[in-house]
Parts: structure tokens; C-alpha cells; sequence
């Protein structure tokens, strides 16, 4: 192998690097549950410093395009109503139960702001509007994931709206407080991020960990990828149709998709925990790795 080629490689696994350990922690989840009851009591931390490390990236003073105002109601728009509307009833025609249960979860939560963020930036976006639509996609979750997720459920899913208006308050006012009360550049940014990513794998090994892998079925599975799949397939689609008539540039447009279409594992993660169907987390963590692929294939393709 050339130096050249190395070279490329070695930039391809940093691409992937966090695809590569969400998948590492799914594997360790299945080979290894027992830890899983061990994990589950740091879930709200978790989240919560999860919150903390995108609240944390934002600069206001950086924010310097009054374009950004348009940019981010697109995203909300696309983000909390098309998708989750849209997607619904994608899943609708080929999920049901726990997997569809799951699906709407995770369509109705808000933004992904770590991964949004780095995807944009290695696809040579604008990662400060990237981040400034997070975390207003972030700040606007309990007011707009109770009410999309009631209207998008099946209706005979039990939906503890008030339940899951009061962890979001908590979880996202326990984020915010950490923000106001340690300084920025108190904590270098660096650990931040290792932090947030290792709060994600602990995540995703708790989830995995208490799935019934034996009752698993391959045909619903192979389901769950096709949704998932298809959403995000027509999501690219409408973005870019969107981006075209309103003439954004390759800059903009990125982080409109981020930000729109990825969506927040840990808060997913966190609502699913109140229902016993172990597909309800399977399509959360589906979506999150083929997510998490797709920005990969995108940022090669582009940067």
C-alpha cells in the first residue's frame, strides 16, 4: 500500500471512528448484558452531560449572518414536523409495536447536536450554524417531542406525555444549568467531547444490553433498516429540492440536513426506557447507526 493510500485510508477510519465504536458498544451490549443493570442509573447523567457538551459549543458572538434565522426554521420545520410526520407513515406501512413505537421515539426527538456538528464540519459546512440550530432545536425538545410524539404514536400506545415533558425539563434544565455555572474554557474542549462520546457508547450499551436478542426476528429487522433507509433517502431529497429553490450554497445546505434529519440518541434513548418492548430501542439504534453511516458516506463524498 503507497504512502498516498495509507494515508486516505487512515482518513477514512477517522470518518468513521464514531460509527465504529457505536457499533463496537452494540456488540459489547449483545456478548456482554450483564453490566447492563450496573449502567442503567447513569442514564440521566448521561443525557444530561450530553446537553451540557452542545450547550457548551455554542458562541454567540460568532454568529454573524442574519441568513442563519431563515436556515434554522427550515431545519425545525423539516426537523419536528415533515419528518416526523412523513416518516410516520413510511414506518407505518411496513412497522408496528415496539418498532414503530421506536421509530416514532426517535423521529419526534430533537437534533443531534454532536454529530450534526462534526459531519458538518468534515463535510466543510458551516459548523457554527450547524450548532447554534442544535441547540435551539435542543432548548425547544420539551415543548415540541411530548406533542409530536403523541401525534405520531400509535394510538394505542400509551403516551406518558406529562412524564416525558418533566425528564425533558430536567435533563435539558439539569444541561443548561451546567452550562451557566461552569465558565466557558473552564474544561478544555477536548475532554468535553471525549466525555460526550463516552456518554453516548454507555448509552448504547445499556440499550443494547437489555434487549432480548433471541426473540429478534432477521425479517423485522431487515424492516427497521428499509425505514430507515427510505427516511432519510427522501429527507436528502427534500433538502436538496429545498436548498435549490431558495439557491443556498453547499456550506448552508449541509448543516440544513445535520440538523434537520439527525437526531438525538440520548433523549431517544431516555423516552424509550419507559416501554417494556425491547424494538422499541432497536429502531432507535438502527436509525442512529445508519444516521451516523450516511453523514460518513456524505463528508467523503463532498470534503
Amino acid at each position: 500500500m503507497t504512502k498516498a493510500k495509507r494515508e486516505s485510508f487512515l482518513t477514512y477510519l477517522n470518518h468513521l471512528q464514531n460509527l465504529l465504536l457505536v457499533l463496537l458498544a452494540a456488540v459489547v451490549g449483545i456478548l456482554l448484558p450483564e453490566l447492563g443493570p450496573y449502567t442503567d442509573p447513569l442514564v440521566t447523567p448521561l443525557v444530561i452531560l450530553l446537553v451540557f457538551s452542545s450547550l457548551n459549543g455554542l458562541h454567540f458572538d460568532k454568529i454573524n449572518s442574519t441568513s442563519y434565522y431563515i436556515i434554522i426554521a427550515f431545519s425545525l420545520f423539516i426537523s419536528y414536523i415533515l419528518l416526523p410526520i412523513g416518516g410516520i407513515h413510511i414506518a407505518a406501512s411496513l412497522l408496528s409495536d415496539g418498532s414503530l413505537t421506536g421509530m416514532a421515539i426517535i423521529l419526534a426527538a430533537p437534533t443531534t447536536a454532536g454529530s450534526a456538528i462534526i459531519w458538518t464540519r468534515l463535510s466543510d459546512g458551516d459548523d457554527q450554524l450547524s450548532t447554534v440550530a442544535s441547540v435551539v432545536s435542543l432548548l425547544l425538545a420539551p415543548v415540541f417531542t411530548p406533542v409530536i410524539f403523541g401525534y405520531i404514536a400509535n394510538s394505542q400506545v400509551n403516551i406518558p406525555v406529562g412524564s416525558i415533558l418533566l425528564d425533558l425539563l430536567v435533563i435539558i434544565g439539569g444541561g443548561v444549568l451546567l452550562a451557566v455555572f461552569v465558565p466557558k474554557n473552564t474544561i478544555d474542549e477536548e475532554y468535553i467531547d471525549r466525555g460526550a462520546g463516552l456518554a453516548i457508547l454507555l448509552l448504547i450499551y445499556s440499550s443494547v444490553a437489555n434487549i432480548e436478542i433471541g426473540s429478534l426476528q432477521i425479517e423485522l429487522f431487515v424492516s427497521i433498516v428499509f425505514v430507515v433507509l427510505l427516511v432519510l433517502g427522501v429527507s436528502i431529497i427534500f433538502t436538496f429540492l429545498l436548498s435549490w429553490l431558495i439557491s443556498l450554497e453547499k456550506s448552508t445546505i449541509l448543516p440544513l440536513f445535520f440538523t434537520s434529519s439527525f437526531k438525538n440518541l440520548g433523549i431517544a434513548l431516555f423516552i424509550a426506557f419507559s416501554y417494556p418492548s425491547s424494538m422499541v430501542v432497536v429502531s432507535i439504534v438502527v436509525y442512529y447507526v445508519i444516521q451516523q453511516l450516511v453523514g460518513a458516506i456524505i463528508a467523503d463524498l463532498v470534503s
